[in-house]
């Protein structure tokens, strides 16, 4: 892949990122920019453009018609006017078609039939030389004549004068603007015969400082005279190197993917960003998990399998009462979700819980933005939680009701537990109605002569007294273990909810900004690409 191709894609890529961050009117130059260059190489890759650019008096027409080797005067009548441009192409071919693409008038078009003329001139074979008119004229149509050639330009030779090389029209009008162009520029420091050798060369030094702080530095700058003849061998040579390489097109188009890759930065930023890093992402979960309720519902699980426990454990009458008291989460699995059920004991209502996380990803996003241009941001930070995006809390809330609480699951102490309270249960009852029924005579209160009397306690009211104790013993026993129970029931519940968020945190924000960041890291790896 060639340079060219390289900028050309990375700058595609750059903007197909971007997509809608960008005014269209910053990318439509990038695409006038893939389109110039693309005819620019489907009509000629054989030619090489060079335009003679500079200010009125600097001699471009004298070094033109030395470089042509043609006597303008002789052939005058071909530029009727001063407001165009004036094509010498070197080869038997010509290259009419990209002098028309460029907008000459055929009129102004002069061919070097190499084939024909003696000497022939291999060095500037493929050489299609133009003459602009002067940037600074009075007459408009003249700067905008040179304007619009200067887009074709393969090869721009900046003829400067030793009155005005430093002046600022051609400077920031034209060599400023144009310094990604550096490697598809020449600067000649014409009428060098009227300076001395220690003038020329304080000129020299002082035009090459001020190319240099423009962006210029190592740009060849040659001192020559079309008087004299003096430095024109070396800027032939210089002219003649471009054109043998065959990579002073592509040169003028890197540099014109470098120009609007450039603008592109400065106007879109490239500026890196920290990403979601993660303090910022687990604060982020943190009030997730406060907005969706979780540290309640813990609690509301640790109350529930506590109740439950009593219920399935404690002596039965015991438990009957405790099925009276209201359990919120019993009633779920019907419409209700589990934040729903433990509403009532939030300490924030679910409209403020809802903005407050909104708040937060919002914060979350700014922070993990920060360095982007106005128009990047304000896209990232729509697309997390702008209209497009998903009401956060009810994404939490489906994570949430995803959840198996682990509300079914019934140990099997408690089956075994509630076997041994109804056992005594029963026992007491049946010591009970034995002692009363001996009271009236029906039965015996020793079921044979002699039975043992523990601590003077005939059988039936050992039954009774055994039974209650025992009952005591066992209800205090499965309470505690019960309480153990359900603190472990609200930790699992706690631990499986946070993961649930984090992994819907995983989903809807980080996976959403990874992606909005990625392509943001595309927009910037493109231009850097582009515009290097």
């Amino acid at each position: 892949m060639s340079a060219l191709d390289e900028r050309v894609t990375a700058l595609k890529s750059a903007i197909e990122a971007a997509g809608d961050v960008i005014d269209p009117a910053l990318a439509g130059p990038a695409e006038a920019t893939f389109t110039h260059a693309q005819e620019r190489l489907d009509l000629s890759t054989q030619h090489t453009v060079v335009v003679l650019a500079g200010s009125t008096g600097s001699g471009k027409s004298s070094l033109f018609n030395r470089l042509a080797g043609l006597e303008l005067a002789e052939v005058g009548y071909l530029r009727p006017t001063t407001s165009t441009a004036l094509a010498c192409a070197w080869g038997p071919a010509g290259a009419t078609e990209l002098l028309d693409w460029i907008g000459v008038a055929r009129r102004d078009q002069i061919t070097r039939r190499s084939v024909l003329d003696a000497p022939r001139d291999d060095a500037f074979e493929g050489l299609v030389l133009l003459d602009l008119p002067d940037h600074d004229s009075v007459v408009a149509a003249n700067q905008e004549v040179v304007d619009h050639v200067a887009r074709y330009a393969d090869l721009f030779v900046w003829v400067l004068d030793p009155q005005k090389y430093a002046d600022a029209a051609i400077h920031a009008r034209y060599i400023t603007p144009l310094a990604t162009h550096a490697d598809a520029s020449l600067v000649v420091l014409n009428q060098a015969d009227r300076l001395s050798d220690t003038d020329l060369k304080m000129a020299m030094d002082d035009l090459e400082q001020i190319l240099e702080r423009e962006g210029f530095a190592g740009v060849p700058v040659i001192a020559t005279s079309a008087v004299t003849g003096a430095g024109l061998p070396e800027l032939r040579a210089e002219i003649g190197r471009r054109i043998k390489s065959k990579r002073a097109s592509q040169a003028r188009l890197v540099g014109d993917v470098r120009q609007v890759a450039r603008r592109l930065a400065e106007t879109g930023g490239v500026e890196p960003v920290p990403g979601l890093e993660r303090p910022v992402r687990d604060a982020l979960v943190e009030t997730f998990v406060a907005c969706a309720g979780v540290p309640q519902i813990a609690d509301a699980v640790e109350d529930s399998m506590a109740r439950r426990a009593v219920v399935a454990t404690d002596w039965p009458l015991i438990g009957w009462v405790g099925r009276l008291r209201h359990d919120p989460l019993r009633e779920l699995g019907f419409g209700r979700s589990a934040r729903d059920a433990v509403a009532d004991t939030m300490p924030i209502s679910p409209s403020v819980q809802r903005a407050r996380a909104d708040l937060a990803l919002r914060e979350a996003t700014e922070v993990a933005t920060e360095g982007m241009s106005r128009p990047w941001r304000a896209s990232v930070i729509d697309a997390i939680v702008g209209e497009g995006a998903r009401d956060v809390i009810d994404e939490l809330d489906e994570a949430v009701a995803g959840v198996d609480l682990g509300l079914k699951r019934q140990p099997l102490w408690w089956t075994a537990v509630g076997a041994l309270q109804w056992f005594t249960f029963l026992a007491v009852i049946a010591g009970a109605g034995w002692a009363v029924a001996s009271i009236f005579g029906l039965v015996e209160p020793d079921p044979w002569e002699g039975a043992p009397r523990p601590l003077g306690l005939s059988l039936p009211l050992l039954l009774v007294a055994g039974g209650l104790l025992f009952g005591v013993i066992l209800t205090l026993v499965s309470r505690w273990l019960g309480g153990v129970g359900a603190r472990r029931a609200g930790a699992r519940a706690e631990k499986k909810l946070i993961e649930a968020i984090n992994r819907t945190t995983e989903r809807i924000v980080v996976a959403r900004l990874r992606s909005e960041l990625d392509r943001y890291d595309r927009w910037r790896n493109g231009l850097a690409t582009a515009g290097r």
